[in-house]
């Protein structure tokens, strides 16, 4: 959406200066926004967002057996949210009690996550019972969420994957505009009771994110699981 005019990169278009730099630029602009992130990229290349879905493959399907439950509902649970911005982090001990309830509650439950959560994955699969398969490559990856009915994630890779794979999601939020999100009427976004401090900042120092309660989130995914 940029150019480059005289030796500076500059917005394109009007529609890429207001969608995309100026409020990149000013957080004040940035929480007004109303448009959702296709809405406003479809608008920069000069089209109308119709509510077209991603494209994404599973390279591998079929080609993987998990160890998997596949009479049950699977849930997954991604549990990190990349080193950016760690104010997104939900308490590892909420995601163990999430995950207890959900196998009490006959669900299937795996967890998911790259390299940064290894260890915290094997802790919680420990403790909660939940399958924890490892990290892998973006292919398997990809196939280890398209084996799940929900995902319930973060603003991570993970719920980009989830929407591309037209899975049902749970989504985390809190210091983002939420307007931003597009789910295809698949899922719910969930923000702490506390209203948070941190509007794209890496780090929280409220803590809002353990405001989002466990039974919150256990009856979103429920809910939209039975839906």
């Amino acid at each position: 959406f940029m150019m480059n005019q005289s030796g500076k990169c500059i917005p394109i278009s009007n529609d890429a200066e207001y969608h995309k730099w100026q409020t990149g630029l000013w957080d004040d602009l940035n929480k007004e926004n109303t448009k959702n992130y296709m809405e406003e990229i479809f608008e920069i290349c000069g089209f109308r967002f119709g509510g077209e879905k991603y494209i994404l493959d599973d390279k591998m399907e079929n080609k993987i057996n998990w160890e998997i439950d596949k009479s049950k509902k699977i849930v997954g649970l991604n549990t990190g949210c990349g080193g950016r911005w760690i104010s997104r982090l939900w308490p590892e001990e909420y995601w163990i009690e999430l995950a207890e309830i959900l196998l009490a509650q006959n669900y299937e439950v795996i967890l998911l996550g790259g390299e940064q959560e290894d260890e915290k994955n094997k802790r919680i699969s420990e403790k909660s019972g939940a399958k924890y398969f490892g990290f892998f490559d973006l292919k398997t990856f990809i196939n280890l969420v398209n084996q799940t009915d929900l995902v319930v994630t973060a603003v991570t890779m993970a719920m980009h994957l989830a929407i591309g794979l037209d899975k049902k999601l749970v989504l985390f939020n809190n210091i983002f505009n939420k307007n931003e999100f597009h789910l295809y009427g698949k899922g719910e976004i969930l923000e702490p009771e506390m209203e948070c401090d941190c509007y794209f900042t890496p780090v929280c120092e409220n803590d809002c994110m353990s405001t989002l309660r466990v039974d919150t989130v256990f009856n979103s995914a429920v809910k939209l699981l039975v839906g």
